[in-house]
């Protein structure tokens, strides 16, 4: 498989594999309920979190590749620029959802020395919060800053992805009130559909060098 079908699998892998990931594991967020921590807790329900994590970690590397396919559209130093934005969003993307899976995965490496009563609902909350606040904080920014230079300047990308790209950037830097970064997530899984149909004549390609 080559990079570019790579890339619209990753894509596809971010856009559908990260919400799987935060539906199974279904960590506590927004409003606090005791009740939502306990179930986080839950021995059963520890399994979960731990398949979701090996998700996000899926869904990361996805978002990786497409990244890397819409490095090569970029020409100079600004892609360098790019480049150091995505790793650092992944990066920060994954340590978040690993802040927010630590609680459960504690209890589940204890060896059954601490039991789901040991870690308050409040200090499991705290943790949980934490980990979206530098998932959709700081990775959410990072991403957003990396897409937003993607577009400012000349890039080897139909109208309609750089576009969709702004939409999805300025998304992103919002992306820590939670609901703006679904945009992104669409447009993972778009230009991911788009990245494998169009492989052949359309998906992005090496931008031409100046003569």
């Amino acid at each position: 498989m080559n990079q570019t079908r790579l890339a619209g699998v990753g894509g596809l892998a971010f856009g559908i594999l990260a919400f799987v990931a935060m539906i199974i594991a279904s960590p506590p967020g927004g409003n606090y309920k005791a009740s939502d921590v306990t179930s986080f807790l839950a021995k059963g329900h520890r399994p979960a979190v731990f398949v979701s994590v090996y998700l996000m970690l899926i869904a990361v590397a996805g978002l990786l590749l497409l990244l890397a396919l819409l490095r090569t559209t970029i020409e100079g130093s600004r892609g360098t620029l790019f480049w150091a934005f995505s790793v650092a969003s992944a990066a920060a993307w994954f340590a978040g959802y690993l802040l927010v899976a630590a609680p459960a995965t504690a209890l589940a490496f204890s060896g059954g020395k601490l039991g789901a009563t040991s870690l308050s609902p409040q200090v499991v909350y705290v943790f949980c919060e934490s980990g979206w606040a530098v998932m959709y904080g700081a990775g959410g920014i990072l991403l957003g800053a990396a897409l937003i230079t993607l577009v400012v300047g000349r890039v080897a990308l139909p109208a309609w992805v750089r576009w969709s790209t702004a939409v999805a950037g300025v998304a992103a830097l919002a992306a820590i009130a939670w609901f703006p970064f679904f945009l992104v997530y669409l447009w993972a899984i778009v230009l991911g559909l788009w990245t494998l149909v169009a492989a052949p004549a359309e998906a992005p390609r090496t931008a031409v060098q100046p003569a």
